[in-house]
């Protein structure tokens, strides 16, 4: 197994027909990065289709080649290079797992501190607030130019990866790419309307739904919000348009953890977020997931009320531990 650029770059140099792997619950991130790579791969040439076990939501900005992501079962059989994109496990991969692992060179780029590095060549670094900071270095080191259309995808990612440079991970590095994107013709006026101030009339109805099932937890510490198949359906949304809600539950005063229960086909998804100096991909880790220190997830193979006892109970742990719990009333 290598990690490191130079490795990378030579592989990525050698592939002719490409598929590029976005994660399940594609989000910002995963697509800004997947998008933007697609179009330096197709300037040098190369055969490239985005695969997908799920399809991006409807809050993100029109990026350049949105609709080139396809489902895995409608990739092709020969790719001779399979890269998974800001996939933190392979678990993420879902359906897509067999276009990866049927590749003849398997490879990784990705931010997450716990990816174990299971591609044959992996670029990851766990200390960058985003995988389109490691998409940029990749575009760059393939000696492309990053145009206005890959800097759109770019900044999305960025953006939705770090609160819109808010996050307590967010890196000087970020801030000095967003100025170059700038540069080149980015309108960030343009992506964060979409991005922050705009949202569907469905969207406020999940919202509206969000906040009256928002509950506390462990002394008012933890805020919980369980979204079930009904809640989302009298919205009219589906599971992808849940980016972002756990963290209406952290922005109430108190509370240090929170915890987004969303349906999944084979069990509950949780979205965890915390507030310094308390962390969750720690938790997260403990049940198959991961993630950020302040930002992770994990699906869970149970129901939504055993998956969101399980978290609670871990929470509770690590609140006791840090001498900040004294109410386990849930």
């Amino acid at each position: 197994m290598m990690n490191n650029l130079g490795d990378w770059l030579c592989q990525a140099r050698k592939a002719k027909r490409m598929a590029l792997i976005a994660h399940v619950s594609p989000d910002g991130d995963t697509v800004g990065a997947t998008l933007a790579l697609r179009l330096a791969f197709l300037s040098l040439g190369k055969e490239v289709d985005i695969v997908c076990d799920g399809v991006p939501g409807k809050s993100l900005p029109p990026l350049e080649g949105m609709e080139a992501f396809i489902p895995p079962d409608q990739a092709r059989d020969d790719y001779d290079t399979a890269i998974a994109v800001d996939v933190s496990d392979h678990r993420l991969l879902g359906r897509a797992d067999r276009v990866f692992d049927s590749a003849p060179m398997r490879m990784v780029i990705d931010h997450h501190a716990t990816n174990p590095g299971y591609g044959m060549v992996n670029y990851i670094r766990g200390d960058e607030c985003s995988c389109c900071v490691l998409a940029h270095d990749v575009i760059e080191g393939l000696g492309v130019t990053v145009n206005r259309e890959m800097g759109e995808c770019l900044m999305t990612g960025m953006s939705t990866d770090t609160g819109h440079f808010m996050y307590p991970y967010t890196t000087p590095r970020a801030f000095e790419l967003a100025a170059k994107l700038l540069r080149a013709g980015v309108d960030i006026s343009a992506i964060t309307r979409v991005l922050y101030r705009l949202s569907s009339r469905e969207r406020v109805a999940l919202m509206r739904i969000a906040y009256q099932k928002l509950r506390f937890a462990l002394g008012g510490q933890v805020g919980v919000i369980e979204l079930t198949d009904e809640d989302l359906a009298g919205a009219g949304c589906t599971a992808n348009q849940t980016e972002g809600l756990v963290n209406k539950a952290l922005e109430v005063e108190g509370v240090r953890m929170a915890i987004l229960a969303t349906p999944r086909e084979d069990g509950v998804k949780l979205s965890l977020r915390a507030v310094e100096p308390d962390t969750v991909n720690d938790l997260a880790k403990r049940f198959g997931g991961g993630g950020h220190a302040q930002a992770a997830g994990v699906t869970m193979h149970m129901t939504m009320e055993e998956a969101v006892s399980a978290m609670l109970s871990v929470m509770a742990e690590k609140l006791d531990a840090a001498g900040l719990q004294n109410d386990h009333g849930m």
